[in-house]
C-alpha cells in the first residue's frame, strides 16, 4: 500500500463524468471513494463545528442532523448499511473534524466498509467548496474533471430537462471557482479532461494514479457495473470512447452560439474551441432568475416522479437544509 491515504475529493460540474471516474477509480484495490455522494460535509461542519482541528460536537444533535440528510435515504435505497446512533459512538475517538468525517465516509465505502485504502468522496458541487474542505481536511487532494460545456448542456437536458443556458452559466461558475481554488491548492489539485479520459483512458488513469500515489491497475480500465443510469452512457459497462461532440447533432447553430457566448470568457483556458461565438454575452440577472425557477420546477417533478411524494419531499427538504451555509 502506498503512502497517501486520503481524502480524495472528485469534483466538477454535474454531467461532466464524475460518476464514471469515481467508478473507475473504485475498481482499484487501494482506492475506496464513498458512494453515494455526501453533500453534507460543509453543512454539518459549519453548524456543529467551527474549529476544524477540534471535534467536540454533541453526538446526539450531530446524528439527528446527519440522519435527515438525503445521503441516508440514498444509501438505504441502494441497499447499503447505514449508520445509526449507536454506530455514531465511533466518532468519540475523533480528535478533529477530519477524523470524524473519515469514520463516516469509510463506513459508507463502496465495497462494504473496507477500512484500508485511500478514502474520499465524489460530490460534484464541492468544486465550489474546495477552500473550505482544505481547511477541514489538511491533507486533502482534489481531482477536477472538466467536460466540454456544450456536451454538458446536452447531457443535462437529456437527464433532467434542464435549460441549456442555465447549465452553461453554472459551468462558468464552477470553472471560475475551481480556477481560484487551484491557485492555493497547488500540487494538491489535478484537472482531467473528460474527453482525454475517453480517448486515452490508460494515460489519464496512470496520471491520476501517480497523483494519488497508487500503482496503476489494469482493472481500472473497465466497470464492474454500468456507471450511468441517465444520459448516453446509460447501462454501459465499458468506457464509451465516442461519447463526446454530441452537441453538434443536438444543438441548433443558434443555441450553440448562445451557449458559447455565455462560456466565452472561461473556455479560453481549456482545449475547447469556439465554433460560432465572437464575444462574451452573459445571461441577464432577470433571465437567470427565471431559468433558476423553471429548472427548479423540473427538478421537483423529476424527484417526485423517481422517488415518490414522501421520499421526494424528504430529498428536497434535505437539499434546502444542506444549502444553508455560513459565509466562509
Amino acid at each position: 500500500m502506498c503512502g497517501y491515504s486520503g481524502p480524495l475529493f472528485l469534483v466538477g460540474s454535474p454531467r461532466s463524468g464524475t460518476k464514471l471516474l469515481r467508478d473507475l477509480l473504485n475498481r482499484h484495490s487501494g482506492i475506496n471513494l464513498c458512494n453515494p455522494e455526501t453533500h453534507f460535509i460543509p453543512y454539518l461542519f459549519q453548524k456543529h463545528g467551527g474549529d476544524p482541528k477540534r471535534f467536540d460536537a454533541n453526538l446526539d444533535r450531530l446524528f439527528a442532523d446527519f440522519d435527515r440528510m438525503p445521503f441516508q435515504l440514498y444509501s438505504r435505497t441502494m441497499g447499503k448499511s447505514v449508520m445509526n446512533r449507536t454506530d455514531f459512538e465511533q466518532l468519540r475517538s475523533a480528535r478533529t473534524w477530519n477524523d470524524a468525517f473519515e469514520i463516516i465516509l469509510r463506513f459508507y465505502s463502496a465495497d462494504g466498509n473496507r477500512v484500508k485504502g485511500l478514502w474520499g468522496d465524489k460530490t460534484p458541487s464541492y468544486v465550489l467548496e474546495m477552500d473550505l474542505l482544505k481547511e477541514i481536511f489538511p491533507t486533502a487532494r482534489f481531482l477536477h474533471i472538466i467536460r466540454d460545456p456544450r456536451d454538458v448542456v446536452v447531457s443535462a437536458k437529456k437527464a433532467w430537462g434542464h435549460n441549456a443556458l442555465r447549465v452553461a452559466r453554472k459551468w462558468v461558475r464552477d470553472m471560475k471557482a475551481a480556477r481560484q481554488s487551484a491557485c492555493s491548492l497547488g500540487k494538491d489539485y489535478l484537472s482531467v479532461y473528460y474527453e482525454n479520459l475517453l480517448i486515452d483512458s490508460e494515460t489519464e488513469l496512470r496520471r491520476i494514479s501517480e497523483f494519488v500515489e497508487q500503482p496503476f491497475e489494469e482493472v481500472m480500465m473497465t466497470l464492474a457495473v454500468p456507471s450511468e443510469n441517465l444520459g448516453n452512457a446509460k447501462g454501459k459497462r465499458k468506457i464509451d470512447r465516442g461519447n463526446f461532440g454530441k452537441y453538434r447533432q443536438v444543438l441548433t447553430p443558434g443555441l450553440q452560439k448562445r451557449v458559447e457566448e455565455i462560456v466565452y470568457d472561461v473556455i479560453d483556458t481549456t482545449p475547447y474551441e469556439l465554433e460560432y461565438a465572437e464575444r462574451h454575452k452573459p445571461l441577464s440577472p432577470t433571465m437567470l432568475t427565471y431559468l433558476n425557477i423553471a429548472d427548479g420546477v423540473k427538478t421537483v417533478a423529476h424527484l417526485l416522479r423517481r422517488r415518490g411524494v414522501v421520499d421526494g419531499t424528504r430529498v428536497m427538504v434535505g437539499r434546502r437544509i444542506q444549502k444553508k451555509r455560513n459565509s466562509h
